[in-house]
């Protein structure tokens, strides 16, 4: 998969995304889950991920994904490429992300949107960041999305592509 085409399939995900949490923005207010599980858990939750990718606490960070088999993906194009069968391997996210750490990978947060889908009692979240690394970067705002499962605890990523 060409690198033009990863982009249109993580565009075209991340319309389908806006479309869902848009749907289910007037749902969301009447059917909170009682877990604590809600778009602004989350994107709290989403923010922790970042600051502590952020400052290369990898250990926490692996916290705050689900354990198999809720975990789904993540996914990233360059710099740092996590495409097809290693973006689905929950057992090399940590290494991953250390590798990640090691060239000074940083993110930044621009636009944060979430929203709870009752139906399949998770939260799916999308906005922009820019992201920086030793290795390479983008120049500019690009999409992202993602999603956390709704546990009895709390939020739990599940899903992120970037």
């Amino acid at each position: 998969m060409t690198l033009s085409s990863c982009a249109n399939v993580l565009r075209l995900g991340l319309l389908a995304l806006v479309v869902g949490i848009t749907a289910a923005g007037a749902a969301t207010a009447k059917s909170a889950p009682s877990s604590g599980c809600t778009a602004g858990t989350t994107k709290a939750l989403v923010r922790s991920f970042v600051a502590g990718y952020n400052a290369g606490h990898v250990a926490a960070i692996d916290r705050m994904w689900a354990r198999e088999p809720s975990f789904q993906w993540y996914s990233t194009i360059a710099p740092g490429s996590r495409l097809g069968s290693k973006a689905y391997d929950r057992t090399t996210l940590a290494a991953y992300f250390r590798t990640r750490v090691r060239t000074h990978e940083r993110i930044t947060l621009i636009e944060l949107g979430a929203g709870y889908d009752q139906k399949r009692n998770l939260v799916n979240f999308a906005g922009k960041l820019v992201r920086r690394a030793d290795d390479g970067g983008t120049a500019g705002a690009k999409d992202f999305k993602g999603a956390a499962t709704c546990l009895a605890t709390g939020p739990s990523l599940i899903v992120w592509s970037m």
